[in-house]
């Protein structure tokens, strides 16, 4: 059986998040960015699920990922006070792991429409 572990937001994501308003202390988890400079610093992240509960409780946004019949998955978004109601496209309109749908769905709302 395999271990289960907490999958956490990138960098990047983690970095966005703060600029977007999200609260110091739901980023619990260190990890190091390398600069393109040479040195490293040590970046809080949060999980996942922290950053879609922010997103659904703060900005009324809400995430569904839904896992497809040929083994992928899609990233789908509901944000009823915009009227939006769509899934997030790509190339393929799909991802392979729950987790990079769920990067990428925190992300574009980040980008898009926070």
């Amino acid at each position: 059986m395999p271990t289960m572990t907490e999958d956490y937001v990138s960098v990047q994501t983690a970095e966005l998040l703060k600029e977007k308003g999200m609260d110091k202390s739901c980023f619990k988890h260190y990890v190091q960015k390398n600069n393109n400079n040479g040195t490293s610093e040590a970046v809080t992240v949060c999980t996942h699920q922290i950053a879609m509960k922010w997103l659904r409780e703060v900005h009324k946004t809400f995430i569904s990922i839904t896992y497809e019949n040929d083994g992928v998955f899609t990233a789908n978004l509901k944000v009823p006070l915009k009227g939006i109601d769509c899934m997030i496209d790509n190339k393929h309109n799909c991802w392979f792991t729950y987790e990079e749908a769920c990067e990428i769905a925190i992300k574009y709302c980040l980008e898009y429409l926070i």
